[in-house]
């Protein structure tokens, strides 16, 4: 079944028996890419970019853990994707068509909060999801198609700074996904990530935070998202989160394609 909203593309590739490491997994991957002329859509400049990326979300389980789909589960996934964002384009118009490849994943048990599902927005209209077919559900993949489609449609709508948000803009991100991902899924169950500080300590770290709020330091971004010996796992993603709520319980009337347009400094004026 075709989609006019998604293009959806699989890479396990079939001859994988004696590769020895994830670089030798990326590099059939993205040749078969090459043979499929779908680099110019992967979201990424140039090939080495692209393996990189590649590389770098596979997961950190040994290279033998490394299984292809079943043609099954690529059918119930593919639908399962078209579901998601033909449900997302009902809240808010999707501007343009997907592209969406799905990777091999090699989780470890540090990874199971992410349920065998990972996902990566690569651009305006490409994101990729990482799955391992061994211990994916139905829900993870929703959540994550959820997710990155937003963040997606956040780079098409603020493209003139894609690559470069400041710090704040990196929180409302996470925020405004995490958020969305609730409504089109109708999931009144936060993931770890949002609720990792609750809105009171949130709000708090935010007025800390305040000074840096305009920063472009990528480090410093990596560590309020992620955590780091000064901020707890997941600061960036919980502040976030609560921002975006504080602004849909006082703004109910907004549509979801008016909030993706907003400018930063509309969220902020409603934290007391």
């Amino acid at each position: 079944m075709k989609s006019e909203l998604t293009h959806i593309e699989f890479y396990f590739p079939e001859n994988a028996e004696n590769i020895k490491n994830k670089q030798e997994l990326s590099d059939l991957i993205v040749s078969e890419m090459k043979e499929r002329e779908s680099l110019a859509y992967s979201g990424h400049p140039d090939e080495e970019s692209l393996k990189k990326g590649i590389v770098d979300h596979l997961g950190n389980a040994e290279i033998n853990h490394y299984k292809k789909l079943s043609d099954s589960q690529e059918k119930e996934i593919q639908d399962k994707i078209q579901q998601v964002v033909e449900d997302s384009n009902k809240i808010l118009p999707v501007p343009t068509k997907n592209y969406v490849f799905v990777f091999p994943y090699l989780p470890t048990e540090e990874d199971k909060v992410f349920g065998g599902v990972m996902g990566v927005a690569e651009y305006s209209c490409v994101f990729h999801i990482y799955l391992s077919p061994d211990h994916w559900s139905s829900e993870d993949l929703a959540n994550t198609v959820a997710h990155e489609l937003n963040h997606t449609i956040f780079y098409y709508r603020h493209y003139n700074d894609f690559k470069n948000y400041n710090l704040v803009e990196e929180m409302l991100l996470e925020g405004l996904a995490e958020n969305f991902r609730e409504k089109v899924l109708d999931d009144k169950k936060p993931a770890p990530w949002a609720i990792a500080l609750s809105k009171e300590e949130a709000f708090k770290e935010l007025e800390s935070l305040k000074p840096l709020l305009t920063s472009k330091d990528k480090d410093l971004h990596r560590d309020v998202l992620f955590g780091s010996e000064k901020y707890k796992k997941w600061t960036g993603y919980s502040v976030g989160y609560w921002i975006v709520k504080e602004l849909l319980n006082k703004k109910p009337n907004l549509t979801w394609g008016e909030i993706m347009k907003l400018d930063s400094s509309e969220f902020l004026k409603y934290i007391k």
